[in-house]
């Protein structure tokens, strides 16, 4: 029963124990339990086993057998052994040297034990000693911290060397692989020199990790795995910029009136500001009102970097040009254009002017219309005066509405001199100005 018990506890908490942390509690009254027996991870040449007893362990023997001839190669008992961590009831117990073996392996750890009492336990298979030289990389490092478009190469280099069993000394790994792994997989191989020096390249295309690590290979079945820390490597993107050829400055079109836009797509390279071909992106036109933008299109810069498209606005705005790319070593830029003013037109339909009294007084009546169903949100018009037709005097504002036909205004003006009248409309934002005809007014 004892030895069931032992099995299940090596099975369930070896790793747990292997970092020299007993298990919880002993059978009380019953003889010692051996919970496993295992190599010490960082130091594969020494044996360490767990125990737990109602007394004090005052007797280890471990037998170390071969797996596959069944053989005791060596028997390792007690003054080699020293506790290494809990107490001598219930504790993890280590080899004060290395062991010395035959040759390099597994092998089976048999474990027998004597506690204060007198009373003795065992386990046929306590554990696994991994008796293996273990790989450890020294001086590894990265010619460079940072990669760009320009530059995705980078040099590494380091020493491979194998840390003993039995005696704990590195030596130079000659003559053995190693790969080097780019975000966890492997990019590249090398293989050592006399010194266990190895050298190689990899590609970087992204901000990664680089790590040299050595494998298990039937070329070398006394050396177990190792790796490198791991060594960040991050991108420098490649600054870039729009030119926007045209329009160069801010303008003014109808509505309706096509436009168009000429950018140039430019990367900084050691000589300067280059033309940046094949780089995807799209344009929008955004309306000064914050309003819903329009979608111009997409494109691919071409072999001079340079965009063209023709855009009709429906109304005042300007373009917006953004790259768009998966690649971690180009910078997006955005740019807007310069501005484009869009005007809807303005008329007066009809405008007249008629005497009303002997002192001077005239009634004035008009009305305007604006193409493609947009209108200001009020619509002022100036009466103005001139006596010759040439000079104009504002001598009244007043509101147009919609009369059913037209957007209809009227004005009474007294004492008005003799000479000419008209009305006009200023531009806004979004309309242009307009002017009616003159008139004199009749009686």
């Amino acid at each position: 029963m004892f030895k069931t018990r032992a099995a299940l506890a090596a099975a369930g908490t070896a790793a747990f124990l292997a970092a020299g942390i007993p298990a919880a509690y002993a059978v009380e009254g019953q003889a010692p339990a051996i919970r496993w027996a295992s190599s010490v991870s960082d130091d594969l040449g020494t044996l360490q086993v767990s125990i737990g007893s109602d007394s004090a362990v005052t007797e280890i023997r471990a037998h170390i057998v071969s797996p596959v001839t069944q053989q005791e190669v060596a028997v390792v008992e007690n003054d080699a052994f020293a506790l290494s961590s809990g107490t001598a009831e219930d504790g993890v117990w280590r080899t004060t040297r290395p062991l010395t073996l035959p040759a390099y392996g597994s092998y089976t750890v048999r474990v027998e034990a004597v506690d204060a009492d007198g009373d003795r336990g065992e386990d046929g298979s306590a554990g696994t000693l991994a008796y293996y030289v273990q790989a450890v990389f020294e001086d590894v490092r990265t010619d460079r911290a940072e990669v760009d478009i320009d530059h995705r190469q980078v040099h590494v280099d380091g020493v491979l060397k194998g840390r003993r069993p039995d005696t704990r000394a590195l030596e130079p790994l000659a003559d053995h692989p190693v790969d080097v792994d780019v975000d966890y997989l492997t990019d590249a191989h090398a293989r050592t020199d006399a010194e266990g020096r190895f050298s190689t390249t990899v590609t970087v295309n992204s901000a990664t990790q680089i790590q040299a690590v050595y494998r298990f290979t039937n070329e070398h079945p006394g050396v177990l795995y190792g790796e490198s820390a791991a060594m960040s490597v991050d991108v420098r993107q490649v600054a870039t910029r729009w030119v926007v050829q045209s329009p160069e400055e801010g303008l003014t079109v109808d509505f309706g009136q096509e436009v168009t836009l000429t950018a140039v797509l430019e990367r900084e390279s050691p000589q300067g500001w280059m033309p940046f071909a094949g780089q995807s992106g799209g344009v929008v036109f955004e309306p000064s009102s914050g309003g819903q933008f329009w979608s111009v299109g997409q494109f691919t810069t071409g072999p001079n970097g340079e965009v063209t498209f023709t855009h009709a606005p429906w109304e005042t705005g300007a373009f917006r040009l953004s790259t768009i790319s998966d690649d971690p070593f180009v910078a997006a830029v955005s740019t807007q254009s310069p501005r484009v003013r869009v005007l809807r037109s303005s008329t007066f339909t009809r405008f007249s002017a008629t005497r009303t009294d002997s002192h001077g007084g005239a009634h004035v009546d008009g009305g305007m219309n604006f193409l493609d169903g947009w209108t200001p949100a009020t619509i002022p018009v100036r009466v103005q005066y001139s006596r010759d037709g040439a000079s104009w005097t504002d001598i009244t504002t007043v509101e147009a509405y919609w009369s059913g036909q037209d957007y209809a205004f009227s004005a009474d003006i007294a004492a008005l001199k003799p000479g000419f009248l008209r009305a006009h409309f200023d531009a806004t934002e979004s309309f242009r100005a307009a002017t009616s005809a003159v008139v004199k007014p009749s009686r």
